[in-house]
Order: structure tokens, then sequence, then C-alpha cells
């Protein structure tokens, strides 16, 4: 039985980069977590599976336990990227209540993390396009980076999980659709112009959403 409080040894290495293979994955992010308590790696072995495969009730399950059982080591251990990212996994696999309370946290954290890229993308006040394409990923706080606006996914997948949360309900679904067709094209928000940036993706910040009923029939899109 894992000790859930023994110390990782090791390397330590800072935001490291995601392998495709999951198991890759789990072991690589390992070094992030080397003078910590095993179960911070054990939590985020459960995160890593809920992003492949948010319906994987036995990870689910895990995930909460940790969560209940060790709170305040967590808490006090996992630093705001890997906090944040608890968050990100609850509004994927959460109750509809709890899923929409998380998404309020990664909108808020997300954004800030935006405003350092277009801080850092800007000269004289004015934001310089091809200097923000360069930059791809940074460190910003508390163990966070940047969003790469070149070839990145964060603000699409964000935008994504706001759908997710939204779908729940008709009218307040419809009142975002409304808000998006008025504010897709609007060349006068800066966030259009940072997400056409991106080369790999058709990715806008307001991107078109489906009927009410498609999206309760195709939750998974959004995953």
């Amino acid at each position: 039985m894992t000790d859930m409080m023994s110390l990782i040894e090791g390397t330590k290495k800072n935001n490291v980069n995601r392998q495709e293979p999951l198991v890759d994955n789990i072991a690589h992010v390992r070094q992030e977590f080397v003078g910590k308590p095993e179960v911070c790696h054990q939590l985020v072995t459960h995160i890593i599976h809920l992003r492949r495969q948010p319906d994987n009730d036995e990870h689910r399950l895990a995930f909460y336990g940790l969560l209940n059982t060790h709170r305040a080591v967590l808490l006090k251990e996992l630093d705001i990227r890997w906090l944040l990212s608890v968050c990100d996994t609850i509004v994927d696999v959460g109750t509809t209540t709890s899923s929409a309370i998380a998404m309020n946290i990664v909108q808020c954290i997300n954004n800030i993390n935006i405003q350092f890229a277009i801080s850092n993308g800007s000269v004289d006040g004015t934001l310089d396009y091809n200097k923000m394409a360069r930059a791809g990923k940074f460190p910003t706080w508390g163990g966070m980076i940047s969003p790469d606006c070149r070839s990145g996914d964060m603000i699409h997948n964000m935008m994504c999980r706001m759908d997710t949360v939204i779908k729940h309900d008709s009218l307040l679904w419809d009142i975002w659709c409304e808000i998006k067709d008025r504010s897709r094209h609007d060349n006068t928000l800066l966030i259009n112009w940072v997400c056409r940036l991106n080369i790999n993706h058709d990715y806008m910040y307001f991107f078109q959403p489906e009927s009410w009923e498609e999206a309760k029939k195709n939750e998974s899109l959004f995953r």
C-alpha cells in the first residue's frame, strides 16, 4: 500500500510538458512533486486519467476520495497551477452545482493568465501580435504558465468548459448563445484578436455554439 505522506525523491522540474502516452505523462509529471508528499502525485494521476476519460468512475471516486481524506495536505502542497487543475477536473466530472462553482474559479484565474500574455505582448501600450505569437508559454505566478496564443489550447478548452456548464439551463444557454453571436466578430474586443493568432485550430473565444438540444445530446464534444 502506498504511503501517501512519504516524500517523493528525485530531481525536481517545473511545468513539464505533456506526454501523449498516458503512462509516460504520469511518470513525467512526477518530477514536479519532488520533495512533496506522495499524495500530490497520486491525485494528479487521477486528474490525468479523468482528463482523457471523464466518465471513468474508478478514477473519479479515487480523485474525490483523496481530496476528502487529504484536503489539508493537498491545499498546502499543491501550487496554484495544480489547484486550478483540480477545479478543471471538477468542472468535467462534478455535479451540476459543483461544476458551475468550479467554473467560476477557472474563469477567474485563467483570465488573469490571459492578462499576463496580453501585457507581455504589448509595446508602449499597444498589443504587438508578432511579439505575442513568438512568446509561447512563460511562467507567470503560483506555478502557472501563460497561454500559448500561437499554438496552445488553454483558452479554447476554457470556453468549451463554459459551454459544458451553461448547457444545463436552457434559458441561460439561449442567453449565452445570443451573447456569442453578437460578440464573435466584434473587432473592438481584444480577446478576439488574441484568439485569431492560433495557427493549429480555428479557435475563437466566442465560437459557434450548437443548439441547446444538440449540446445536451453530445456532452463529450465539450470535453
